[in-house]
């Protein structure tokens, strides 16, 4: 989506506030580009937040769907978005925040407006976020560990979306076909060989290679992308970079 790209690289100028912070702070009439930021800033976002409440707030599944709707509401209904600064660090940590305070109002306020009860902001789907790996991390990680775990998986999984299109669209199915039979076979499945898929593709080995490094610098590419909108410096971006390939 150009519209709400942030360009990479140079110097601090390029990042005076985050794609979310801009587009979705700034007051005004509902435009297209502000709807595609809003869509892209949920789907990024949801999951992570309800893990968060789910975890911190020990909540019930349907009492932390309402949060999560509920947050989402307060958020972008408060205009909170907007009194993100680039000084306060890092966009994912001014949005736990955030988080952290309404469910520590919403835990006191008992006379409160019954959950549930506004305008839903986005569907949720939670079946297949509550797996018994969840569980599990409920017991040993913390609220702000699931939440980045979360978000972590979230970029990656759609920045390979990215990928999977931005091949498919270009022509490229061989290479996406070797990208994805090495890069992403079912777990529990040993992992083919160069040699493997060189047979399987009616390919050489070097040509397996060639095609492994062009998908990995364009999912990275793709990766520094996403990321560029919820960082407010080049210095930010190398660092989440290098958090999210280091995990």
């Amino acid at each position: 989506m150009a519209g709400v790209e942030t360009t990479l690289g140079g110097s601090r100028e390029h990042f005076p506030e985050t794609v979310w912070a801009s587009v979705l702070g700034a007051p005004g009439p509902e435009s297209p580009q502000r709807k595609a930021a809003l869509d892209q800033f949920l789907s990024l976002y949801w999951r992570p937040v309800y893990k968060f409440v789910r975890t911190a707030g020990k909540a019930s599944i349907e009492d932390a769907k309402d949060l999560t709707q509920d947050f989402f509401r307060y958020l972008l209904e408060g205009d909170l978005l907007v009194k993100y600064r680039t000084e306060k660090g890092r966009f994912r940590s001014f949005l736990k925040g955030i988080l952290r305070h309404f469910l520590s109002q919403a835990h006191r306020d008992s006379n409160a407006q019954k959950r549930g009860g506004g305008r839903a902001v986005l569907s949720l789907d939670v079946e297949a976020v509550e797996t018994e790996r969840f569980v599990a991390e409920r017991e040993r990680l913390s609220a702000d560990e699931i939440f980045d775990r979360q978000w972590a998986t979230e970029i990656l999984l759609q920045s390979i979306a990215d990928l999977r299109r931005t091949l498919t669209e270009e022509g490229r199915s061989e290479c996406l076909k070797v990208y994805e039979t090495y890069e992403l076979c079912p777990s529990g499945q040993a992992q083919p060989t160069y040699g493997d898929l060189a047979r399987a593709l009616s390919l050489t080995e070097h040509q397996v290679k060639n095609h492994l490094d062009a998908a990995r610098a364009r999912l990275e590419q793709l990766v520094r992308e996403r990321l560029a909108r919820g960082v407010s410096s080049p210095h930010e971006l190398a660092q989440e970079m290098n958090e999210l390939f280091s995990g």
